[in-house]
């Protein structure tokens, strides 16, 4: 049974973002609603299981699913960082990774055994979610990830073979986003997903080794003309960001998500998450490796 809440206009609003990548909204109607969410993501598996299905091929049929002809670029890194200055931050420290958040954020380090993401699987009870944060009152969300890198490929059919050190070694950036996209999505509930990758928010480093991309999600609405007359849109979308690095040199991947819907994507909010998910490094792993 779906937990029950009065539905003021605070609680009406924390409906929409309770677990920002599962679920439904369902606009209010009455004076109690239903705990339902939005934001549903799922791709249809595109695993294939001919053998001979090689890597490039699949890459450059990807580069064209969940894509769009649009110009909306990621806020520039400089307007996030000029930002840093204006409102206060605080820096999580991991020997994982480090990242900085806006200091009224929660930071939740999962370390309890069971929530870390199996070394082989790149699972855990969590996904692969290794720490999580955020503001909910205003459906600002942060996740990291970290699994092995050849499981992005083998999860679709693709032979891990070869040099992994760089995202140019796994393939052409829009086609490694929408494979980051579509592992992070997998356990997800929901019906068919409305997520699109922002073809010009791609970016690679010049050494390869960081890849940072833009989604936005169209969010399920059953009631949009209740959601016009209370909140004034007729419809939700979720702007997330985020930076995958590979600078572990460990094997795996690790992936910073930083999200938000849009209205409030668009001020000052959207800065402050786009310099929390340009503040994200990957601790070198090697040395540890290497003992």
């Amino acid at each position: 049974m779906r937990a029950l809440l009065p539905c003021t206009s605070a609680t009406a609003f924390l409906l929409i973002v309770c677990d920002a990548w599962s679920g439904r909204y369902h606009s209010p109607e009455s004076p109690r609603v239903s705990l339902s969410t939005l934001a549903s993501l799922s791709h249809s598996n595109l695993a294939s299981s001919d053998a001979s299905f090689n890597r490039r091929k699949l890459f450059n049929k990807l580069i064209t699913i969940g894509t769009i002809a649009m110009s909306s670029p990621v806020q520039s890194a400089m307007a996030a960082e000029d930002l840093v200055g204006a409102i206060p931050f605080k820096e999580f420290s991991d020997s994982l990774f480090t990242i900085r958040l806006p200091k009224n954020y929660f930071a939740i380090r999962r370390t309890a055994k069971g929530d870390l993401p199996d070394s082989s699987t790149g699972k855990g009870r969590r996904g692969a979610t290794i720490f999580t944060g955020g503001d909910m009152q205003k459906a600002e969300l942060i996740a990291i990830e970290r699994y092995p890198v050849r499981l992005l490929l083998e999860d679709n059919g693709i032979e891990a073979n070869g040099k992994l050190d760089t995202f140019p070694d796994l393939g052409e950036p829009q086609a490694v986003a929408n494979l980051i996209s579509l592992y992070r999505e997998k356990d997800r509930s929901g019906g068919g997903s409305k997520t699109i990758l922002v073809p010009d928010s791609l970016m690679v480093t010049a050494d390869g080794k960081d890849l940072t991309f833009q989604l936005k999600t169209d969010i399920d609405v059953q009631k949009p003309e209740l959601l016009l007359e209370q909140y004034g849109v007729s419809r939700l979308i979720r702007v997330t960001v985020a930076k995958a690095t590979l600078r572990a040199n460990d094997g795996n991947l690790l992936i910073a998500f930083g999200s938000a819907l849009e209205t409030d994507y668009n001020g000052p909010d959207g800065q402050a998450i786009q310099a929390t998910i340009n503040s994200f490094q990957a601790t070198d792993q090697s040395a540890a490796i290497a003992k």
